[in-house]
């Protein structure tokens, strides 16, 4: 009754109540047990216009540099040691070093299972007039639709090369850089300089041996930790790029007390006595307990052969999704080294075998150093995350196994004390050299030359990834991308070769090189084809609003397609006037036969750049009348004088004056003829009197025989405006003279629609499939000559392909072939490569790479890039739908037949796409064993 009344009067007279629960109570309510995971992070605040950190201690700086990796598939020996050495030399002198807080470099390997970056890359590349096309936006949603299915676990299919799916994916290389200062004292300001004044020499360093790289912002950091730590987002169904897209980094509109180390966990983390969870997934790590011999060079990411001869691949490839591997090196100066090794030194007792051991290994380091191959303290950890805990039982094992083959064993997780200081202690910025030489002690010494081959930089071709247009892929399953108009893909011209074997996969990287081509630059195509293996693609283009022009050559009459070879002689009025005289028409003639004679010679510099300012019209129709004459006969043709190049020059002279000026709307081989005649009656010497009998007998054929006039002596129209124009010359294929006039009738008109659309910034790719029958032929070749000359001026360039690269033996090709920058080869064999040599100097490099070609049937293609500023290998993978509307092969078109009498070409089409899609490969072992 007293306890009640005193607390009534405490009440009422204000006074502290004697109950009141105290302040220490308070407090103990808001205990925490458990730390948290953000506050273990040694990132403070971010500042996004220097991209720095500022770590936990308010005065040490970070920050970061992603990399792409060096192209080292199929290196010769001679090249591999070269980028090694370069490497060796930038990162044993990449900062300075230090006795007291040294630096720290940490590097972390992982691979993304996400393309959506690449296509969004692409279409931000792309003009927006042609990004809005039926025909681009048809490609880039089946682009979308690859890719999708590539990053899928079940990959797109089992790759033979490692026995694993074959995934689209992107590895991603970081670096970091800090320095804690725990003994020396400075300002934050000092620590800034420093930091700034390093990591300009740091980018300067790593650029030299051909590194590229890029400074990591905080939208990098933001979506590389998201990935990290939230694996399987409840909140966006496991879907880590919805999770991204909805909650972005905040850079312009980031709230009061943003703190960047807590936005990027969307659920709470947990612990156990193992390791942490995240989104349900075991997160653990393994160290490496040193290397048990020198690794070689690319040890973890150059690809390589394996025991089994079939398997080529990196060991960095077969880490499981969503593993990182990481290397932390501490930059300590040789005084701190050498303290180290006399401590070591001091404790050496006896002078039995093993003592002597270390004394020589101590002997051996200090030489080293005084060589200049420095040692290095490194820490190499795995990080790995499981679903369950078998799973990651599992894991362990294989990582184990991995690494043990390669010599460089892990510390069972059984062995490790502190798993959770194990995993904080490798995170970014996380790593305290002081402290996990103290207690975790899982740092190892290793010489600069060791650290230089462990380092994960050596990697595959991605070709020039700032440049999309052509869209590849290489071994890993990464984009490869280069435009071949950019001038900086190029150095001189965007002609390109592409050159295969028998069954090489030429026609459907010929197709897919279209179709992008006419997707993302809106180029305008012209197909001399040989083999009718593009009409399905054909009726997709259709199908999808692009103009289409088909002609179809016949040796039938009612099939007869006029080519009238001087339908544009007008255009050379201004060449020859009225008084072109005979000192003029000589010279152009030497100039013609100079050009001929020149076809067995290599390009020079000046020719590769095919910048000539107009075209030569009467050459041209020179030409075209000079095959006529002599129907590209190699005994003919060789016979062929100056004088009769000359005589030509001064018919075609009059023949189009005349008919200009009696108004005739188009010259035609009759009234060549004519010209012929009178020049004929005016020719006093005997000698050439008979030799223009000889070619106007020859010429009147074309006019008096219908099965030549129906082609060569009727008006034909110009060709018009068009997207793709496909020209099959099957027919004629056989008959070589035809065949160079229907060439070099078709050539100028070519030239001319591209004349007449030189400013309108459309590229025109002129594909000659075969083209090893054209190239025999040297008036053909002679007239593509005359169109790769004008190539720049017009934006009209060549694509010569074949599959039989040993019929491209003429040395009438040379000049031509020797002036294409950019080849592209599909699996040649070594007399073809002898044979391609002829027309390109390739170096050890380019040889290896050609050799390495592997491509499996019914999977992929494998092909070598060989541009003057970009080399290496890749894989033709088009989307299953425009391969299945460009497969060749007996058997597939068999299928694809039948189809068609189902339902239409492009629903066809559509249903073989979803087979490839879903390609099952059936491993039957017992198949080689025969039953009992």
């Amino acid at each position: 009754m007293k306890l009640l009344l005193n607390e009534a009067s405490d009440w009422l007279l204000g006074s502290k109540s004697r109950s009141a629960i105290t302040e220490k109570e308070v407090k103990k309510g808001y205990n925490n047990p458990h730390p948290s995971l953000p506050d273990q992070l040694a990132i403070v605040d971010f500042c996004d216009k220097q991209n720095l950190f500022l770590l936990n201690d308010g005065i040490s700086i970070g920050s970061g540099f992603e990399l792409a990796s060096i192209p080292a598939e199929a290196a010769s020996p001679a090249h591999l040691e070269s980028v090694f050495n370069k490497i060796r030399d930038t990162f044993a002198a990449v900062v300075p070093l230090h006795k007291d807080d040294p630096w720290v470099m940490q590097m972390y390997v992982n691979d993304e299972y996400s393309l959506k970056p690449v296509l969004n890359h692409i279409t931000n590349n792309l003009d927006p007039k042609i990004a809005q096309m039926s025909f681009t936006q048809d490609y880039l949603a089946r682009l979308d639709d690859l890719f999708a299915k590539m990053v899928r676990p079940e990959g797109l299919f089992l790759d033979p090369k490692t026995d694993m799916p074959y995934r689209g994916r992107r590895r991603r290389v970081r670096v970091l850089f800090y320095r804690l200062y725990k003994q020396i004292q400075t300002t934050r300001d000092k620590a800034l300089l420093e930091h700034q004044e390093v990591m300009a020499q740091i980018e300067s360093k790593l650029k030299s041996p051909g590194l590229q790289l890029k400074r990591l912002t905080g939208k990098d950091y933001y979506q590389w930790w998201v990935r990290w730590f939230n694996p399987e987002p409840a909140m966006t169904n496991g879907n880590i790029e919805e999770l991204l897209s909805r909650f972005p980094y905040p850079k312009e509109k980031q709230p009061a007390g943003y703190n960047l180390s807590q936005a990027i966990f969307f659920t709470p983390p947990e612990s156990n006595e193992k390791g942490f969870v995240f989104d349900d997934y075991q997160h653990r790590i393994l160290y490496v307990d040193g290397l048990r011999e020198a690794p070689e060079t690319g040890l973890l990411s150059r690809e390589k052969p394996q025991a089994n001869p079939k398997h080529r691949y990196a060991l960095l490839d077969k880490l499981p999704e969503g593993a990182i591997y990481t290397i932390q090196v501490t930059f300590s100066n040789d005084e701190a080294l050498d303290a180290h090794l006399m401590r070591l030194e001091k404790g050496i007792i006896g002078t039995s075998l093993k003592p002597q051991q270390v004394r020589d290994d101590i002997k051996t380091a200090r030489d080293e150093l005084s060589m200049g191959n420095r040692l290095f303290w490194v820490n190499q950890a795995i990080f790995y995350r499981a679903k369950t805990e078998e799973q990651a039982i599992q894991i362990e094992k294989d990582l184990k196994d991995l690494f043990i083959d390669a010599k460089m064993p892990l510390i069972p997780s059984s062995y490790d004390l502190h798993p959770i200081n194990s995993y904080l202690n490798a995170l970014p910025f996380n790593f305290v050299p002081t402290f996990a030489r103290q207690y975790l002690r899982f740092d190892r010494l290793i010489y600069a030359s060791e650290l230089a081959a462990l380092l994960p930089v050596y990697g595959r071709n991605q070709g020039a990834r700032h440049l999309p247009c052509l869209t590849f892929f290489n071994r890993l399953g990464e984009p490869v991308l280069f435009d071949p108009l950019h001038t900086d893909f190029i150095s001189q011209n965007s002609h390109m070769a592409l050159f295969a074997n028998s069954g090489g996969g030429k026609s459907v990287a010929a197709g897919w090189i279209i179709n992008t081509l006419m997707a993302t630059k809106n180029a305008r195509i012209v197909l001399f084809e040989m083999g009718n293996s593009f009409d399905r693609f054909l009726t997709h283009c259709r199908a999808k609003g692009k103009s289409v022009k088909q002609l179809l050559l016949s040796n039938q009459k009612s099939k007869a397609v006029p080519l009238n070879p001087f339908c544009e002689a007008y255009k050379a009025l201004d060449e020859i006037s009225s008084n072109l005289s005979d000192e003029k028409a000589k010279h152009l003639a030497e100039k013609i036969m100079q050009m001929k004679e020149g076809l067995h010679e290599a390009a020079n510099s000046v020719e590769q750049a095919c910048n000539e300012e107009s075209r030569n019209y009467l050459a041209e129709l020179s030409l075209a009348l000079r095959t006529m004459i002599t129907e590209a006969n190699d005994l003919e043709e060789k016979s062929f004088t100056l004088a009769d190049e000359t005589i030509l020059i001064e018919v075609l002279s009059d023949a189009i004056l005349t008919s200009f000026n009696a108004n005739i709307p188009q010259m035609l081989t009759e009234h060549v003829l004519a010209a012929f005649a009178r020049r004929m009656e005016k020719e006093t010497v005997p000698r050439k009197k008979d030799r223009i009998l000889d070619m106007h007998d020859r010429l009147k054929s074309y006019v008096i025989n219908s099965n030549k006039s129906r082609f060569f002596n009727v008006p034909t129209e110009p060709l018009g405006d068009f997207d793709i124009f496909h020209v099959d010359v099957s027919a004629i294929k056989d008959d070589k003279g035809k065949l160079a006039l229907v060439m070099v009738s078709l050539l100028p008109r070519i030239l001319a629609m591209a004349e007449e659309n030189q400013n309108n910034n459309r590229p025109t790719f002129l594909f000659f499939d075969e083209a090893h029958i054209q190239f025999q032929i040297p008036s053909v070749v002679t007239c593509a000559l005359l169109v790769a000359k004008v190539a720049r001026k017009l934006g009209l360039w060549l694509v010569p392909s074949t599959q039989n690269v040993a019929d491209m033996n003429s040395e009438m090709a040379t000049k031509i072939l020797s002036l294409i920058e950019t080849w592209i080869l599909l699996g040649i064999d070594e007399k073809e490569l002898v044979d391609v040599q002829k027309f390109k100097q390739l170096t050890p490099e380019q040889i290896a790479l050609i050799r390495d070609i592997d491509s499996q049937k019914g999977l992929y293609a494998e092909a070598v890039l060989l541009g003057s500023r970009y080399q290496g290998l890749f894989r033709v993978i088009p989307t299953r739908y425009i391969l299945a509307l460009l497969l060749n092969e007996k058997a597939e078109k068999a299928e694809r037949h039948a189809l068609e009498e189902q339902y239409d070409v492009l629903k066809a089409a559509e249903i073989v796409a979803s087979r490839l899609e879903n390609k099952v490969r059936n491993q039957n072992d017992g198949g080689y064993f025969y039953e009992d």
